[in-house]
This record gives structure tokens, C-alpha cells and sequence, in this order.
């Protein structure tokens, strides 16, 4: 099998009236910021599929070209699972989340249109350089099997995450091939990095004063926690502007292995 095998997966859907947005292990902060994840993926990966797809016929080395080919169907079915759960997130009544979700498309639709390969290249590293560190760290938390967990999220990131870990070094393998300029590179990372991370910050601040009133007090997500998330993923974020940044450096446990395999085992298809 391929190091980054495309699977075909079936979960479980919940419904706005079935779902409690404190899913992840009881954790307001995770939850929230999962979610946040899951409305911006939708709209992110559509994005990164066209712009690597863009490029493909620029790359050289076959066995690259194959690897760019499998994280974009990776990433097919990545969104379009998230469009599935994101239906219960927008079912929920927050007011002004639709109109937030709606502007983060327009934001992927002008970038498409207006913006350099170069730019959109470095955008899909910049991003994946930020998510292959959050999701190592998730999935080695446990969080996603945690007894507070709703499974039904929990499996859906756990696959997720798993298989931005199998193809993690495959945009930072692309834009060196194509481009390789250091310092643009940063730049892409601090602009894409910025982006999902005020996307992120929007939606706590949409949703946790709705769920707070609707559930209890411990919803309660404070500017003071804003801020405080933000000043606690600089170094995540500055950890990919270093020049020895590279996803080869990632130490991935072997149970990250046994994530892979067993999700294939699941899986629907494997190819």
C-alpha cells in the first residue's frame, strides 16, 4: 500500500438537535477551535486541491507528482465529510456565523482568481506546515478517544489528523520543487497561518456568547482566553518561519502507524 493511501469513509452524522458543541473531551477550548477547524476546511481544501492541481503538470519527478495526486484526493474526501458535520455546526442558530462562513469562501474565491501560483502554493504550505503540528499533538493526546468525546467528531478527526501526518511533507516537497525562496515561503506561512487563525478566534467569538446563554457558564469563552490563545500559538507558528523548518524533522510515534492501519481496516475503499 502507498504511504498515503486515499480512503473512502463512513461516520456517523449528527444533527443540530443531537449535538453538544463542548465535544472534545469535556474542553471548550478544543471544542470550539475543532469546530472552527471543520467549518474552515470546507471551504480551505476545495482550495488547496485546485491550486496543487494547478501545478501538477510543472512537476518533474514522478514519484512527487503521484504523492501531490493522492493528498489532493486525501483532501477530497477530507472536505467533504466536514460538509456533512458542518451542517449540524450551521444548524445551531449562531447569528452571524453563516455570514462569517460565507466571507471565508470569497476569501478562497479571490485567492484562485487573483493570486500567483507562487501565492497559492505557498498558502497550502503555509497551512499544512501549521495543521501537521496540531494534529501530531492531537492525536497523541488521546483526546479524540477520550470517555468525554462525542465519537462521532472524535472519529472524524482522528482520521483526519491521520492522514495530514501521512502526507505532511508533501506541499513543503512542492513549493521546494517549484519555488524554494526561503523568505516567500515564511511570508506565505504567516499570511495562511493568520488566516485560519482569525477564522478560528471569529467563530469562538460567535458561538461561545450563544452557548453560554443557551447551555451554562461554562460555554464561556472570555476575550481574555482569546487572547490568551493567541499569544500561545506563536511559537507553533514561529516554529515553521525557522530556516531548519522541515517536516522530515517530525518525530511521529508508532502509534500514529496503527491509527493508519486500522483506518484502512474501516475503511469503505482503500486505494
Amino acid at each position: 500500500m502507498h504511504h498515503i493511501p486515499v480512503r473512502k469513509m463512513e461516520f456517523e452524522i449528527p444533527t443540530a438537535d443531537n449535538f453538544d458543541p463542548k465535544w472534545a473531551a469535556g474542553n471548550i477550548h478544543l471544542s470550539y477551535l475543532t469546530i472552527a477547524i471543520s467549518l474552515y476546511v470546507a471551504y480551505l481544501e476545495p482550495f488547496l486541491v485546485k491550486a496543487l492541481r494547478r501545478v501538477l503538470d510543472r512537476v518533474e519527478d514522478p514519484e512527487l507528482k503521484e504523492c501531490v495526486d493522492r493528498f489532493c484526493r486525501q483532501e477530497a474526501q477530507h472536505y467533504q465529510q466536514h460538509e456533512r458535520f458542518n451542517e449540524a455546526i450551521l444548524g445551531m442558530d449562531y447569528p452571524g456565523l453563516e455570514d462569517r462562513f460565507t466571507r471565508l469562501k470569497d476569501d478562497f474565491d479571490r485567492f484562485l482568481e487573483t493570486k500567483s501560483e507562487r501565492w497559492c502554493v505557498g498558502f497550502v504550505e503555509g497551512f499544512e506546515a501549521y495543521i501537521n503540528q496540531g494534529a501530531l499533538r492531537s492525536l497523541k493526546s488521546g483526546v479524540f478517544e477520550h470517555p468525554q468525546t462525542d465519537r462521532r467528531f472524535g472519529d472524524l478527526f482522528k482520521w483526519h489528523m491521520t492522514e495530514e501526518i501521512e502526507h505532511r511533507f508533501v506541499a513543503y516537497d512542492i513549493y521546494q520543487h517549484l519555488f524554494g525562496n526561503y523568505l516567500y515561503r515564511v511570508k506565505m506561512c504567516f499570511v495562511a497561518q493568520w488566516h485560519i487563525w482569525k477564522f478560528i478566534m471569529d467563530c469562538v467569538r460567535i458561538m461561545s456568547p450563544v452557548d453560554t446563554a443557551r447551555y451554562d457558564s461554562s460555554y464561556r469563552f472570555s476575550p481574555f482566553m482569546r487572547a490568551f490563545s493567541t499569544v500561545m500559538i506563536q511559537p507553533v507558528f514561529f516554529r515553521t518561519y525557522m530556516p531548519w523548518y522541515s517536516p522530515y524533522r517530525m518525530k511521529v510515534p508508532d502509534i500514529i502507524q496503527d491509527y493508519s492501519k486500522s483506518l484502512s481496516e474501516s475503511a469503505k475503499s482503500v486505494s
